[in-house]
């Protein structure tokens, strides 16, 4: 395979000496950083017009940085590569507006979308930061990208479900509760969600309460939609999309009885439950294929920085594959009894599942959090060999006191975070020295800590608590950029000024997120304009 040679080249310029250490590269912490996935943009960025158009305007409103994804989070590059699947030949339509078919069939052949940026960019003055999406790999529902392509690859999850009875005897798996409902699957609403269900109309509704079917809500036919399904404070709602749905139309009628069968266990496919497919980050050929894409881009394009992004497992289900359970052994130095039970196992919790953790189940999240800081490691060494002076940061979820479900601990390894599951191991895997800066997606509602408390919501999970806890993290040593998700600004400027100056006071810059939620009236309160 051609990115084999592409490998050995890369490992040869680790292997001759390279450092770890930091340049003056810090210097290019971004003020106010842009953020352009592929696939939302792909209609805006496909011609030369459509890219300088986007970055004049990014450029007047006070944009100095442009992040953009080499590759995607489906494993798709965006410059013409020698062994890795491009984005202009995707067989993968959107279907999110602005929805276009595949890009195969209408994309500009042989046009470098990635190059093209990079000389526009450039030419406004502006620093351009390639951004890679490191282990995830595919596409679930198109089962497009290289984890379905290569043997082995794939991660491997272990998984629970409980499954519902309807009086006609046939059953549907739930593939989870007061979570985010993907193609085709059932998933169970409490009250701990809110007081309706945070669906979209395609699918269907069954509002249960006392385990008797109260309402059916067809959402998807119904003309016009009758909005979410309110969920009982004595029961839940079942919101099925796809073949769900379909199950759900024929399977219950008013007052007829509603079961919720045992727990069942399996091992399957990480990206049967997943809308992208990750890979295992401790598979050997993933490790080097990710080093690999690294080589190929800065050896081709001469970026001013490297984001990496899904530096990371995909959840706590993964990777539960056979050669994760040999490392482990080897970690641990002896065999695990009962594989996995002694790492976590399933339980009923209400109408659904919790885990309870077992007796390894710290010594797992370290060795998983190792296999991300020596990725990040060699990553890290390979980048500054090959282009010294490159801004090296990592794209990572604000969310820290439940991170050990990504398994990273993007922290220093001088803290110590006062959680119960934090291990001697996991503190020693903080890789956050390893980076120039850290951008922090920050993705909460509350903006302030008075805010949240007066919400009753803890203050870390605040934009200003997020971005304090962060800093405390990464012992001040490596600057923070502060992520703001702009859909919690939809319609509504004046919040998203205030988010500005609540993250500039807290973060050394701003990452906005993304370009395609950049509405006019966002785009004018920017402070270039």
């Amino acid at each position: 395979m051609r990115w084999r040679a592409v490998l050995t080249a890369s490992l040869l310029v680790v292997a001759i000496g390279a450092s770890p250490g930091h340049t003056d590269s810090r210097a290019r912490v971004p003020r106010l950083a842009l953020w352009m996935e592929p696939g939302a943009n792909l209609l805006a960025l496909s011609t030369v017009g459509g890219v300088r158009g986007v970055l004049d305007r990014a450029r007047d409103a006070g944009v100095d940085t442009v992040v953009f994804e080499a590759k995607n989070a489906w494993g798709y590059v965006t410059y013409p590569s020698s062994f890795a699947p491009i984005l202009n030949e995707s067989p993968v339509p959107r279907t999110n507006p602005p929805a276009y078919p595949p890009p195969a069939r209408w994309f500009p052949k042989g046009y470098d979308l990635l190059g093209t940026l990079l000389h526009e960019a450039r030419a406004r003055g502006l620093r351009f930061y390639a951004a890679v999406n490191t282990f995830s790999e595919g596409l679930s529902a198109y089962r497009a990208g290289p984890a379905f392509e290569r043997e082995g690859w794939a991660g491997t999850a272990y998984v629970a479900t409980r499954p519902v009875r309807a009086p006609d005897g046939s059953e549907y798996e739930l593939a989870g509760a007061n979570t985010t409902r993907y193609a085709d699957q059932l998933i169970l609403y409490t009250r701990a969600v809110g007081l309706r269900v945070p669906t979209t109309r395609y699918g269907v509704e069954v509002v249960v309460r006392r385990d008797r079917v109260e309402e059916v809500r067809d959402r998807e036919r119904a003309e016009p939609d009758p909005g979410p399904a309110s969920i009982p404070e004595d029961g839940y709602v079942l919101a099925g999309h796809g073949k769900a749905a379909a199950w759900l139309r024929t399977a219950f009628r008013l007052g007829d009885p509603v079961g919720i069968g045992p727990v069942r266990v399996q091992m399957e496919p990480g990206w049967k439950r997943s809308p992208f497919a990750f890979t295992n980050p401790a598979h050997p050929e993933v490790r080097l294929y990710e080093l690999a894409i690294l080589y190929e881009l800065l050896t081709r394009y001469p970026v001013d920085g490297v984001i990496l992004d899904r530096t990371r497992y995909e959840d706590l289900t993964q990777d539960f594959s056979e050669q994760s359970r040999r490392d482990f052994e080897a970690f641990l130095g002896r065999p695990v009894a009962r594989w996995p039970e002694d790492v976590y196992r399933y339980v009923p919790a209400g109408y659904w599942v919790a885990r309870q953790p077992g007796p390894l189940y710290r010594a797992w999240l370290g060795f998983r959090a190792r296999n991300i800081y020596t990725y990040v490691l060699s990553a890290t060494r390979l980048i500054r060999a090959l282009r010294p002076g490159v801004a090296v940061g990592a794209y990572v979820g604000g969310w820290y006191p439940v991170y050990y479900e990504e398994g990273a601990n993007w922290a220093h390894p001088h803290v110590r975070p006062p959680y119960p599951w934090v291990s001697e191991t996991w503190v020693q895997a903080g890789y956050a020295p390893l980076l120039d800066f850290l951008m922090v997606g920050l993705y909460y509602r509350p903006l302030t800590v008075r805010e949240a408390l007066r919400r009753g919501t803890n203050p870390v999970y605040s934009l200003e608590g997020g971005a304090r806890l962060a800093r405390e993290l990464v012992t001040e040593e490596v600057p923070v950029v502060a992520s703001l998700y702009l859909p919690h600004f939809t319609g509504n400027p004046g919040r998203l000024r205030e988010a500005l100056r609540v993250a500039r006071a807290q973060a050394a810059g701003v990452l906005l997120f993304d370009l395609i939620y950049l509405t006019d009236d966002l785009w004018e309160i920017l402070p270039g304009r």
